[in-house]
């Protein structure tokens, strides 16, 4: 077994009871072994729902497999080996020697495999814990690059472990966190376990119900089903203490039933990210022994109820990301036991009362995104416990007139004022020396004059935010000789000269940003930026070249989009096993060639170089980067048919190639892109008809293929387009973090009389345009297979036949523009029952008939607009009169289809960096 930590270097001679991590009993037997890992791997999932280890140290982990000399130690009765490394092999069967365990631990020991009967002799065992993983943070949208670090996999149990277990009648503890656990609860082996205290099998795939039969275990008191995709209720379980099914979407949860009958020793509750219906009720105060009230999106509506504040034994509330409304209640200060109160992003208003400084327990305080008025109570600073304190984007317009005197007495690990509507003057005063905050923000908080001075005393500062202020002068040089400085934001301000030439920043998750956006900064960017991991120096206006020393560090993050940059791309951004994940150089100047280098950028994620001047296309080269998920060059000068080098970027996510000079046809090829969610290859010359391959993109939100001069039909296979047929809920974000930024996805949709923008790309936001070609055919009856989708753009094509009835069936649809083709018939009744629908235009064709009616379809053109230019249309302002008799038959015309016209049509759909 290796040993890279050297534990086991005491492991010598006849003395084991001598040994590390070994205890005897007083007649030498080896009683206990603990060689839990001391150092675990922090863990994270990536974006391929893989377990990733973030520690930047080598592993502590012993690894190799157990040598068959442990299971011949039958006086054993505490056994620990977690976070160790047992390299994917299968559960020993050794095990079952080892009758007399009572404890054992082997969670995180990367074993591989199903459990059969390896401790189902094990009838002494009152505490097992097998958990695949540990709780773990879900950055889904990060990409990790980390070449010392191998890919950590899960292990997976087969449902036979329920039958092994089900065997052992003393144990009380059962830990299955993260197992990949599939099916129901088996709750009829679990009824065995008489003494079964605590159940942990969060993070599962269960699918299914919490079983009431739960409620037949009276020792029970501990059940965490968190993350598990739960359906339905929550069973009534009267003997639990602590009751976890949190990140369950599907569980609905009636909290105005739940609490009409009694739970006489509930202590602890998390229901976030559940389904709540309602309000929370009154009848929350019999529940007399809460300690921990945990709900954040939650979909809870009302206010909290004043016999709440009853609850003298509540020590945590959050209640953030919902929709509660209300005050504050001064008798808030009845919670005398109150640590943490969270009510992040929801619809709170009035003052802040002056009665939440009596709770002296408080050590979290966080009241952001909401709409205060009034002044922050000035007592707030004397409490001593607050570490966390955070009250940005609200409607407050008090002031702090002394942030030294202000916090004189608090210790703050976390302060944020940023966008509440405060006035912060920050005065000569010394601050106390215990004022030591790791993160501090003071965005849009009136500050002027140069940056101040004592942050400089600030030796512990993790992030630092100051956008939004009227700061002038240059950046001091003290600013970077802060030791822990990971975070700076100095956007939005007046702050003139050079950066300075020595920046040395120190890493922070993974990643040190330096983010000066939207200054008054000029000059040009210095060359000594070897040690930066991540700098941000978008739209500023730095000019000359991008420094060939950039790349010669370990930079993962470089943004130097919006300025007025020239010259040729360094191949030095890419050298040999370079760890940069993030580069942006839209909207500059640069010009020539991307540089085939590169080719050696493996961990590359996002690459923007839109809106410059270069040439000559996309090399083969890029191949190299096999992590590529965002790929922009829009805007330039690039010629030739669709890039072939796009086939092998199999992991793709975003292509734009809009607004360049790209020619030929779209390629079959397209349809093998299966992670491919944006498509925009808009103004360009692509010809040919539309591949019907495209049919296979499943995970395709955003098809953007207008002014081109693509012909034939639309193809008739839509129902493979999966995410747009059935609109996600789960909302997730489509852009990748970065410490506490992200680069998102922007997509502007503009036609004539319709503007609609979405800053950030979500799984739900969808559209397809394919307007300004030279389509034909008819609309195929498949779109109404597209119940999912947004906004649908047809227009200006030469489409022809009757709109289909099927398009009733969109159920979802906001924006429909079909305006200026030949379409012909009448306007389908099912289009006027699609209440959603916003914005229409089927302007300019040949339609007839009467224009149907609803209270809703009414609305959407009381000027007519949206059907002039079809006069055989029943009420269409240059149409023919509905009480005419005279109803001629409509003639067949090709619809005009100029450039300008076109071009005032248009939807466009553009990505940008939105941080």
């Amino acid at each position: 077994m290796a040993d890279p930590s050297n534990r086991l270097s005491s492991w010598k001679g006849q003395n084991c009871c001598s040994w590390y991590g070994i205890n005897c009993s007083d007649s030498f037997h080896v009683t206990a072994i603990d060689l839990r890992n001391p150092k675990p791997d922090n863990l994270i999932l990536d974006m391929n729902s893989q377990l990733v280890s973030t520690s930047d140290v080598p592993s502590t982990a012993l690894t190799g497999s157990i040598p068959p000399s442990l299971f011949s130690l039958t006086h054993l009765r505490y056994l620990d080996l977690s976070f160790n490394n047992f390299s994917f092999s299968k559960v020993p069967l050794g095990f079952s020697n080892l009758t007399g365990l009572t404890y054992l631990n082997l969670s995180n020991v990367m074993f591989n495999g199903s459990i059969t009967t390896q401790f189902s002799n094990l009838t002494f065992l009152m505490e097992l814990d097998l958990s695949c993983s540990s709780s773990i943070d879900d950055y889904s949208s990060i990409y990790t690059t980390l070449s010392s670090t191998p890919t950590i996999h899960e292990a997976s149990r087969s449902n036979l472990w329920a039958k092994s277990v089900s065997t052992l009648s003393k144990l009380r503890l059962l830990e299955l966190s993260n197992c990949r656990i599939s099916g129901e609860v088996p709750v009829e082996q679990l009824l065995n376990l008489t003494k079964l205290s605590e159940l942990y099998m969060d993070y599962n795939f269960l699918a299914s119900k919490i079983p009431s039969k739960l409620a037949n275990l009276t020792s029970f008191s501990v059940l965490d089903l968190t993350r598990s995709y739960l359906q339905d209720h929550i069973p009534y379980l009267p003997q639990v203490k602590t009751l976890h099914v949190g990140n369950n979407v599907d569980v609905m949860v009636d909290l105005h039933s739940m609490f009409s009958v009694p739970w006489p020793r509930l202590e602890s509750i998390d229901i976030s990210s559940t389904h709540v219906i309602g309000s929370i009720p009154s009848s929350i105060a019999n529940i007399t022994s809460l300690v921990d009230f945990i709900a954040y999106n939650s979909l809870i509506q009302g206010r909290i109820p004043a016999s709440m504040m009853n609850l003298s034994r509540l020590e945590m509330l959050r209640l953030d990301m919902n929709n509660i409304s209300g005050e504050i209640s001064p008798s808030i200060s009845n919670l005398k036991s109150l640590q943490v109160l969270s009510l992040l992003q929801n619809s709170f208003h009035g003052l802040i009362p002056d009665t939440i400084c009596s709770i002296s327990s408080l050590w979290c305080l966080l009241l952001a995104g909401n709409s205060f008025t009034g002044n922050i109570p000035n007592c707030i600073g004397q409490l001593n416990d607050l570490s966390h304190l955070e009250v940005s984007s609200n409607k407050m317009n008090g002031s702090i007139p002394s942030l030294s005197s202000f916090f004189r007495n608090s210790t703050p690990y976390l302060l944020v004022l940023g966008f509440s509507g405060l006035t912060v003057k920050v005065d000569q005063q010394p601050f106390p020396p215990r004022f030591q905050p790791q993160i501090l923000s003071l965005d849009s908080c009136n500050i002027g004059g140069k940056i101040p001075d004592f942050i400089s005393n600030l030796t512990k500062l993790v992030y630092l935010s100051l956008s939004n202020n009227s700061l002038s002068g240059t950046i001091p040089s003290w600013l970077f000789n802060l030791p822990n400085l990971g975070y700076l934001d100095l956007s939005v301000n007046r702050l003139q000269g050079v950066i300075p030439p020595s920046i040395k920043l120190k890493s922070f998750f993974m990643q040190t940003t330096l983010k000066l956006r939207n200054n008054l900064l000029q000059g040009l960017i210095p060359q000594q930026l070897e040690n930066i991991r991540a700098l941000d120096l978008s739209a500023n206006n730095f000019t000359g070249n991008v420094p060939a020393e950039v790349g010669l560090g370990n930079i993962r993050y470089l943004a130097l989009s919006d300025n007025k940059l020239s010259g040729r791309i360094p191949f030095s951004l890419c050298q040999e096993n370079c760890e940069l994940m993030l580069l942006d150089l839209s909207n500059n100047n640069l010009f020539g060639t991307i540089p085939t280098s590169f080719g050696n950028c493996s961990p590359l994620v996002y690459l923007n170089l839109g809106s410059n001047n270069l040439t000559d296309g996309i090399p083969e080269e890029l191949q190299g980067a096999k992590r590529l998920r965002f790929l922009n060059v829009s805007g330039n000068h690039f010629d030739g048919p669709f890039p072939s080098v796009v086939r092998r970027l199999e992991r793709i996510s975003v292509i734009d190639m809009g607004n360049n000079k790209f020619s030929g046809k779209i390629p079959e090829f397209i349809g093998d892109l299966k992670d491919l969610r944006i498509l925009l290859l808009e103004f360009n010359s692509f010809n040919g008809s539309i591949p019907e391959e495209i049919n296979a993109l499943e995970n395709m939100q955003f098809i953007g293929l207008s002014n081109n001069q693509l012909s034939g039909p639309i193809p008739e296979k839509l129902s493979g387009l999966k995410t747009i047929i059935n609109r996600p809920k789960d909302g997730n974000l489509l852009g990748f973090i970065i410490s506490q930024l992200y680069i998102g996805v922007q997509v502007n949709l503009v036609a004539k009389g319709l503007s609609m923008q979405f800053d950030v790309v979500r799984t739900y936001n969808n559209g397809l345009d394919l307007s300004c070609n030279n389509l034909t055919g008819n609309l195929p009856s498949e779109l109404g297979h597209l119940q999912g989708l947004y906004a649908l753009n047809l227009s200006h094509n030469r489409l022809s036949g009757n709109i289909p009835t099927a398009i009733g069936n969109m159920s979802l649809l906001e924006s429909l523009d079909l305006s200026y083709n030949n379409l012909s018939g009448e306007i389908p009744v099912s289009l006027a029952l699609l209440d959603p629908l916003s914005t229409l235009n089927l302007a300019h064709n040949n339609l007839s008939g009467e224009i149907p009616t609803s209270p809703h379809f009414d609305t959407l053109s009381r000027d007519g607009l949206a059907y002039i230019g079809n006069k055989f249309l029943c009420g269409a302002p240059d149409g023919i009169h509905c009480d005419s008799e005279d109803f001629p038959t409509p003639e067949s015309s090709e619809s005009e289809h100029s450039e300008e016209q076109c071009g005032e049509w248009k939807m466009v759909l553009a990505l940008a960096f939105a941080g």
